[in-house]
């Protein structure tokens, strides 16, 4: 596979400024005429693991009332999501099934008759939704919501504390008027500023979020509430690697767990006797029921860290989500957190119950040794136990081999290649991003030339936010080497992770573009 064409093209944009993120489409050199093009004799396989983000770009393709902008009417391409996450119609069916576990915190408050409400910004919509409900959609009854408009992406460094102030008036609010027994809040500025390298945008990131933890802190003691406090992951807490480099991907770093406005002592269980930082997100769903004196279902396996001192304890909670607040090292000049003038977090260990959980590896569902992410703390924390992930299931079927005997797959290129038609493989040129990687993609383009297939085109999503900024071309040569020559494989498009994966409702901005891209060739030509 010849990549030289994408890499000149690639030094030639970032010299203009360009970043992998919200890199323009660029398409291969006659991509989109009659003989290179998406038809529909052919299959496309979305080897994106999160379904919020390829939502879009599969509606535009899927959805035959689809009217955010003109489309081809494909009446037959196939059309294959990595991950089922909403079907979109009979012509798609996912490779693996979605585990939807039942019996989450959300779900056991409804049953009790309270009312929750799910408060946070637009850039992180989903994880306080859809995630934390075990990946359900809709609302549970007595369930409201309240999503704060994030800052434009491009324009985040400018503003460190995102939405965090408007979430901040809107919890004030509700811990006011005292009609939600449960309200979860969601601080999301901490995830969005980690992956960006700005040392003094971090620390003021931090600032913000500390202060935010002060507001709603003194709002829930004054109005009968305990706060539970926690984080999904860690990413704000390191700023660059050991050489010096900047850090811009998620930690393995353990993340605070403290219970303030509640006479809650340890529990005498075994989760309490194990060393900080070896309880985990499982633990905290259990524990917050235990406090609000509500049942706590079989399916939970994590296990309460504290009860209730004294029957007087309020049985009102608010659960304060730091998303991206890992541990790390006490270093003013490594740790933006350490930095930080961040008071709250500090008496954090000192006002009540406090503790460290892990969210990485196999206590969220993922390899040994692998970073948590948004999407696993989230659906941890709602759960009260792991579940296996997307990511460790389907990197379990290619080093097994399996993926290739995948039922959807083999149906899928078998009747391609009798029709003479093409596999196009929308993947992430990434190692390290939530969103998926390299393998998944390398592993459907050979699957699909070992079952006949003799075209298969790559659509790269380039990441740039898990990754370094411009670290594409490195990514490239990776690619290509795990790839080898014996696939028929050829890149056909290149587009930034901001345009193809927009989940803020921008069509017309990033989805047309790359839509427009990927099937008739319309970009930076390479």
């Amino acid at each position: 596979m010849d990549i030289s064409g994408l890499a000149q093209a690639l030094r030639d944009q970032y010299d203009k400024g360009e970043h992998d993120y919200y890199m323009p489409p660029m398409v291969k050199r006659g991509w989109g005429c009659a003989t290179d093009r998406v038809t529909d004799n052919d299959c496309m396989f979305l080897c994106i693991r999160r379904g919020d983000r390829q939502a879009q770009i599969l509606n535009a393709f899927s959805d035959e009332s689809f009217s955010e902008f003109p489309t081809e009417h494909f009446r037959n391409l196939i059309l294959i999501p990595l991950v089922e996450h909403n079907r979109n119609s009979d012509r798609t069916d996912a490779l693996f099934a979605t585990i939807r576990p039942d019996n989450t915190l959300g779900h056991v408050i409804s049953k009790a008759g309270l009312r929750q409400l799910r408060l946070g910004e637009s850039e992180k919509q989903s994880h306080v939704t859809y995630f934390f409900s075990g990946r359900r959609h809709e609302p549970y009854e007595g369930e409201d919501r309240i999503i704060v408009p994030s800052p434009e992406p491009w324009n985040f460094a400018s503003h460190p504390g995102t939405s965090t102030r408007e979430v901040v008036r809107l919890a004030q609010a509700a811990l006011a008027a005292g009609n939600y027994p449960f309200i979860f809040v969601n601080l999301a500025a901490g995830d969005i500023m980690g992956h960006i390298d700005n040392w003094d945008a971090n620390v003021r990131c931090a600032e913000a979020v500390d202060a935010a933890l002060a507001a709603i802190r003194d709002a829930a003691l004054a109005n009968g509430y305990f706060a539970a406090v926690t984080a999904d992951h860690g990413v704000l807490e390191r700023a660059f690697h050991s050489d010096g480099s900047p850090s811009l991907g998620h930690t393995t770093s353990p993340v605070p767990f403290g219970l303030i406005g509640t006479d809650a002592v340890p529990a005498a269980t075994r989760a309490s006797e194990r060393p900080r930082g070896y309880q985990t997100l499982a633990d905290v769903a259990p524990t917050i029921l235990k406090l609000m004196s509500l049942p706590i279902p079989s399916e939970m396996t994590g296990t309460p860290l504290a009860v209730p001192g004294s029957s007087m304890n309020p049985k009102k909670c608010v659960m304060v989500l730091m998303d991206g607040w890992g541990i790390g090292p006490d270093d003013p000049n490594t740790n933006p957190i350490a930095a930080a003038n961040v008071p709250a977090f500090r008496r954090l260990s000192l006002e009540g119950f406090y503790t460290e959980l892990t969210a990485s590896g196999p206590s969220v569902g993922l390899p040994e040794g692998r970073s948590g992410n948004s999407e696993t703390g989230h659906l941890t924390l709602g759960a009260g136990r792991a579940i296996p992930q997307d990511e460790l299931r389907i990197a379990t079927a290619i080093d097994s081999g399996a993926i290739a005997e995948n039922r959807v797959l083999v149906e899928a290129c078998r009747k391609v290649a009798g029709r003479n038609g093409a596999v196009h493989v929308l993947m992430m040129l990434s190692d390290k991003s939530s969103h998926g990687n390299i393998s998944e993609g390398v592993a459907v383009a050979r699957a699909s030339a070992q079952h006949g297939v003799r075209r298969v085109y790559l659509h790269l999503i380039m990441d740039g936010r898990s990754t370094p900024p411009t670290g594409g071309i490195e990514l490239l040569d990776s690619l290509a080497v795990r790839l080898g020559p014996d696939v028929p494989a050829q890149i056909a498009t290149a587009i930034g992770r901001g345009y193809a994966l927009d989940r803020g409702g921008k069509y017309t901005e990033y989805t047309a573009p790359s839509y427009r891209a990927i099937v008739y060739g319309q970009g930076y030509a390479f």
